[in-house]
């Protein structure tokens, strides 16, 4: 069984007051539902996960700190997130006892402190904003290398339904503790999103695959949130005129909310000269917009 204590430089000045919660019995029967990977619903109440599956205990504590720090988890990733993000060397983490440890002790913080837990620890927008995005991108890693070797995020079956619902058994049926509260990667990505109300947030998450944003090591500022947006829109493979049409990312298309309805002057911000130049053309011209299918091999090193 992998560890769950929180290491040394993630966390300090720590008063242990430890209880155990059980994992949610089963998945309530849902009539519809829907995420952005794969339309379903949940399992009946038949359906029940065991901590087999992640080799984890399900404690959750509740303790003190005067700081948190996610410097272990960027270390980590300028170690294993190679070729500028696009990939992880997940074999090599896999093999690293003591990677594995500190990744490990970084989870553990994760789950007994967040902003919504422990506010006093991140009163800064700033704060609250890195938290929430190496949060996500720390647990999905987790739960990668939880499950290593994979393929792809959507081949787990952990459920009846995410037999027949790709990318359900992982964003949906496992389980994930942030703050003390547990929920899944799915609806802390819809957490995220609705309480930092920054779109940019996703050119900056990562959800394990190869037409993911990149992953990257940042204390994710502005400056940082900026670049992001310009590297994923000026990556043809995300944005892209061509044949008289606009081909998009997918995540246009499932997150069309949270985008500016002018969506062409939205990319035009970030967008260099060359690709401004054929956004302003496509928006005079009225080019419709095509979705680029998403690749969801699993973002792993050759």
């Amino acid at each position: 069984m992998r560890s769950t204590e929180p290491s040394q430089s993630t966390v300090s000045n720590v008063s242990t007051t430890r209880h155990e919660t059980s994992l949610r019995a089963s998945l309530l029967l849902a009539a519809t539902c829907s995420f952005s990977f794969a339309a379903g619903c949940a399992d009946d109440a038949t359906t029940t996960r065991s901590d087999e599956l992640t080799g984890r205990s399900n404690s959750v504590r509740h303790d003190d700190l005067e700081t948190f720090s996610d410097a272990d988890f960027l270390t980590l990733l300028r170690k294993y997130a190679i070729d500028d993000g696009d990939s992880v060397d997940y074999a090599a983490w896999q093999a690293s006892a003591d990677d594995m440890a500190l990744l490990d002790g970084h989870i553990a913080a994760i789950g007994e402190f967040s902003p919504k837990s422990h506010p006093q620890l991140f009163q800064s927008t700033d704060v609250q904003k890195r938290y929430w995005i190496n949060a996500y991108n720390a647990l999905v890693l987790d739960s990668v290398l939880d499950l290593w070797p994979l393929e792809s995020v959507r081949e787990v079956h952990v459920s009846l339904t995410s037999r027949v619902i790709p990318g359900k058994g992982f964003f949906y049926d496992r389980d994930v503790v942030v703050g003390g509260e547990r929920t899944n990667l799915l609806s802390l990505e819809k957490e995220v999103l609705k309480s930092q109300q920054d779109v940019r947030l996703h050119f900056a998450l990562n959800c394990a695959s190869d037409s993911c944003p990149v992953l990257r090591a940042s204390d994710w500022s502005d400056e940082e949130l900026d670049r992001a947006a310009r590297d994923f829109i000026n990556d043809p493979a995300n944005v892209a005129v061509a044949d008289n049409s606009v081909h998009l990312s997918s995540i246009f298309k499932w997150y069309r909310s949270d985008f500016p309805r002018d969506l062409y002057a939205y990319l035009q911000q970030y967008a260099a000269p060359a690709l401004h130049a054929e956004l302003a053309m496509a928006a005079e011209n009225r080019f419709p917009r095509r979705y680029i299918e998403y690749d969801w091999s699993l973002n792993e090193s050759e």
